[in-house]
């Protein structure tokens, strides 16, 4: 994963996906909004003013080349819903939604972050996209696996084509959980080994996000060599992303979102 100079603004961009020209991508930071500290919060449920979160959004429409309107988000409640995303989807439709797909133009689907993983997937082929926001509930609901299997269902993809990008998100190595979540992964996984990592503290362990997703891909049918794993924390890299847990909530969202290009 690198950074990449758009105008206005810089964006990150994942190696795997920037070889295909008839796609668009990125992952926002936390600079170079209209936020408080010039930051570039850009989601409505915060404290933030509705119109700072629009003047943001506005930013990586220009920076993309697309009217902000073309960039759709799903109202996120760490479900395991995915939608179909076309040019007559309402914003309403898109209620208690963790994943969008779509095959249609012109059409920037993203997903907001502030530690969770946001992954998305290009079908080169089928020419479809994913975005998926994927939290430990998410994660464990293997929520991954089921929209890749949408994509198989809806547009025909075989996953040994997919790109997987799985972006910035927590890192293991801070990501302490708890019995509630410890049981759920192990009911979630047959194999926790390099998932959940041992931690000093009794009932606590260490939650790989980035291996558990990485081994839902897999088992899908994905090519281990199609999968990019940005390896960027928001805890530890709070200064380039909004981190949730570093400061309790009390911050904005940050996103990554994927379109096939209008031509």
């Amino acid at each position: 994963m690198y950074r990449k100079a758009f105008n206005p603004l810089s964006l990150w961009q994942f190696d795997n996906l920037s070889s295909y020209r008839e796609i668009a991508h990125y992952v926002s930071g936390k600079e170079g909004g209209v936020s408080e500290n010039n930051t570039l919060n850009l989601s409505y449920k915060t404290a933030d003013k509705p119109e700072n979160v629009k003047a943001n959004r506005s930013r990586i429409g220009a920076s993309l080349g697309i009217n902000s309107d073309k960039l759709i988000f799903p109202e996120q409640t760490h479900s395991i819903n995915i939608k179909i995303v076309t040019t007559s989807t309402r914003v309403e439709e898109l209620s208690d939604t963790d994943a969008l797909i779509t095959n249609e133009r012109g059409i920037c689907i993203s997903v907001l972050s502030a530690d969770c993983v946001p992954i998305l997937l290009y079908d080169p082929v089928r020419k479809a996209v994913g975005a998926v926001h994927s939290g430990w509930r998410g994660t464990v609901g293997r929520l991954l696996e089921r929209t890749i299997l949408a994509m198989s269902d809806n547009f025909g993809t075989s996953p040994s084509d997919l790109i997987v990008a799985i972006g910035p998100s927590i890192c293991p190595q801070v990501y302490e959980v708890g019995e509630e979540v410890i049981n759920a992964v192990m009911n979630a996984f047959h194999n926790t080994v390099g998932i959940l990592l041992p931690s000093e503290k009794s009932g606590k362990a260490y939650f790989n996000l980035w291996e558990a997703n990485t081994r839902l891909s897999l088992h899908t049918g994905v090519q281990a060599n199609h999968i990019e794993v940005a390896g960027l924390c928001t805890y530890t890299n709070c200064d380039e992303f909004f981190s949730a847990r570093k400061v309790k909530n009390q911050q904005g969202r940050f996103a990554a979102g994927i379109m096939i290009k209008a031509s």
